[in-house]
């Protein structure tokens, strides 16, 4: 039996919940342009204790130090247009050059921007605004969310925005400048063990990316496999996975608890894992509660593996056969 990307995708989907996420995300959606920009606000400003993310660097700033320099420059009209412009995704010189930044300089860019409002260098939300029901709603479901869950809510919001540079040929885009890698300050796990997973090529990869070593984690690969990260398609063939890891999966921490195997009549295996992952944006004391679902082909390589977020910490603790 040939192993597909649509039957992968369904590799133990009995035991999927519905996570509250996408929902809080489409409630986003639905706001309009300054009451997205006032949501950001008011989550920055009033759950930041928990979930404000790390400093990201000088280096990290760097790639968007052009952009914030030019917001700096800005009347307080002109940098509130900038980011309505950025909430709609105009096709403006600035909306274009931040729809080609990573989501890591994506996150540092809004950080820098919401250290400047603190500051007054940049405008906060349009003088005189009064809070919509919509964002009440919003901020509301997001509250309700876990810290992990929160993060994801926040990093989707900001990742959507500016001008969709996905149909620009490759002409348009701008001469590539290497992601810089975030300094990891806990020990590199060197020897992963998972309770009820003895499968090298499961606990290679989690050693492979806890290490940022995404060269090793792609050579585990099958050249037509494919990776589904948290509420997105499939990224298919090494060299997109590639790129992928190497924009968004920089210094990740995961932590895999248990799992089980379930070996089917063609040789190849189901496996599903649970654990925790913390991200470098928010450090050791938040971590997001993922399964992981892979499917192995017989010859002990990755055809597939979904990263699901798990729709409540209770089941970190409850893996369930289909």
């Amino acid at each position: 039996m040939s192993l597909t990307i649509e039957s992968a995708q369904n590799i133990f989907s009995k035991t999927q919940v519905p996570s509250p996420i996408p929902a809080t995300i489409a409630l986003f959606d639905q706001l309009g342009v300054d009451d997205q920009l006032a949501y950001l606000w008011f989550a920055y400003t009033e759950m930041g204790r928990t979930i404000t993310p790390a400093a990201p660097g000088a280096a990290r700033l760097q790639l968007a130090e052009n952009l914030l320099a030019q917001i700096k420059q800005m009347s307080s009209e002109e940098q509130t247009q900038v980011m309505r412009d950025l909430a709609n995704r105009a096709d403006t010189p600035i909306s274009r050059s931040y729809g080609f930044f990573s989501v890591n300089t994506k996150l540092a860019f809004w950080y820098e921007l919401g250290e400047l409002m603190k500051q007054g260098v940049v405008a906060p939300i349009p003088s005189g605004y009064q809070m919509s029901p919509g964002v009440q709603v919003v901020l509301e479901a997001t509250k309700k969310l876990d810290a992990g869950q929160q993060i994801t809510v926040l990093r989707n919001t900001v990742v959507g925005m500016g001008f969709d540079t996905s149909s620009l040929g490759p002409s348009s885009y701008p001469k590539p400048v290497a992601e810089p890698a975030f300094e990891r300050t806990a020990p590199i796990v060197s020897s992963v063990k998972i309770d009820g997973i003895t499968e090298a090529a499961v606990l290679s990869y989690i050693e492979a990316m806890n290490a940022d070593n995404f060269d090793a984690a792609i050579n585990l690969f099958t050249p037509d496999g494919a990776l589904q990260p948290p509420f997105q398609k499939p990224i298919v063939g090494r060299d997109a996975i590639a790129k992928y890891m190497r924009e968004e999966a920089q210094g990740l921490n995961m932590m895999p608890k248990q799992g089980i195997c379930e070996v089917q009549p063609d040789g190849s295996k189901q496996l599903k894992v649970t654990g925790v992952v913390q991200t470098p944006w928010f450090g050791v004391n938040v971590g997001m509660n993922i399964a992981w679902r892979f499917l192995i082909n017989p010859q002990g390589q990755i055809f597939f593996v979904a990263i699901d977020m798990l729709a409540s910490p209770e089941e970190l603790l409850s893996l369930r056969r289909v």
